[in-house]
This record gives C-alpha cells, structure tokens and sequence, in this order.
C-alpha cells in the first residue's frame, strides 16, 4: 500500500520532513514530490548564479541526484531546500572549475528575464524595466561570487541570515558584514546608471520615476 505521503503528489501540506522519512524507509515515489516542489525554485536561482541555462540544468539535475543519495545523512537541522541549496551551489562551483561553462548573463537575453520577472507592465514601462534588469545582471555579474552568491540568497531566495550562514557555512556575523560590503559593492557598480537615471527623473512618469529594478531591500541590512 502507498504511504499517505505521497497519495496526492502535489499536496503542499506535505512536510518536507515527512517525506524524507518515508523515503528513506524505501518509498522513493516522494523524491519526485520533493523534485517538483523544489526543481524550479533551485533552477531559477542557480541560473542567476551561473548565467548559463545548460550549466544550471545540469547543476540543479546533478543536485538532485546528489541530494537523494545523501538523503540518510540529511539532519533536518536545517530545511531540505536550504540543504539542497549547498549541495547544488556547491556543484555550480565545481562545474565552473571543471568545464569555465559560466557565461555572462546577458548572453541568453530575455530566456533569463521571463525566468526570473514575473510582472505586467504597460509597454513604455516594459521597455524601461528591460533596461533595468540588463543593468543589474550585468551589475551582479561584475560583483566578487562571493557577494554575487550572498546578494542572490537574501534578496531572491529570501533566506534569513541563520539559514544563508547554514549554506554557505559561515558565521551569522560574517552573514551581516559581507551581505553589507555586498550591497556597497552593487551600488558602486551602478552608480552610474543610477545618477543617470535620477538626472533623466524628470522625463519620466510619476509612477515609473519611483520603480528601479533592483535586488529587494538591497539598502536594508
């Protein structure tokens, strides 16, 4: 008989923790649950780290076979994502010292854009948030990995401070010191882009003069 865990596949009330309990008592059915819940969400954000779409296809495939092998070491000290998270962010870096497949990513245009945005604007302010977001990816492609990496776990995973510490395994403290020279370290590389766009204010509409794309809180410790 099929464990309750995996009756409705999609079902969000779930526990992670329930489902690796049972797959790890031999019902394998509930990583592809897991897989579902996750696949997407770790595709996303490794494709910001690596700017590549073949190379986050693999990582995040790869992780997932790394995850499901390891998964009786898995402690639930942290949650699963955020464990899966270090074992894929730990792959892209191997894959980038094995294969240099990192390319910039503007190199695959809107693919990353429709990826990554999800929003609807009238089409004078679609054209400005396009070059909004090519200023930032190319921002966040010149920042140090290390501040590139941090900066994408805050502001597009929305993980806490105890959980980036866990992923990157640092101190908290560390946490709040390099996310701040990594906030610092964005605004200095589009400073330009930002003392122009506030010079060219005035030619702008009231509502799309407030909006610039950039990381959410990226001021905010």
């Amino acid at each position: 008989m099929q464990s309750s865990a995996t009756d409705s596949s999609d079902n969000a009330e779930i526990a992670d923790g329930e489902l690796v309990r049972v797959i790890v008592g031999g019902n394998h059915e509930g990583y592809e649950v897991l897989t579902r819940r996750y696949q997407n969400r770790l595709f996303k954000s490794i494709l910001r780290q690596v700017g590549c779409v073949v190379a986050a296809e693999e990582i995040v495939q790869d992780a997932f076979v790394r995850a499901f092998l390891a998964l009786d070491s898995f402690q639930k000290r942290s949650s699963f994502y955020t464990w899966l998270y270090r074992i894929a962010l730990n792959a892209s870096r191997s894959d980038f010292r094995r294969n240099k497949k990192m390319q910039p990513l503007e190199s695959i245009g809107q693919n990353f854009d429709q990826l990554t945005v999800d929003r609807q604007d009238m089409p004078s302010e679609s054209i400005e948030r396009d070059e909004e977001r090519k200023h930032v990816r190319e921002a966040m492609q010149r920042l140090d990995e290390s501040y590139r990496t941090i900066l994408i776990l805050r502001e597009f995973e929305g993980f806490d401070y105890q959980a980036i510490a866990e992923v990157l395994d640092i101190k908290v403290g560390t946490v709040r010191s390099r996310l701040s020279r990594a906030r610092q370290q964005l605004r200095d590389e589009l400073s330009v882009y930002l003392t122009g766009k506030r010079g060219a204010a005035s030619c702008l509409s009231p509502r799309s003069a407030q909006k610039v794309t950039l990381p959410e809180n990226a001021g905010n410790n």
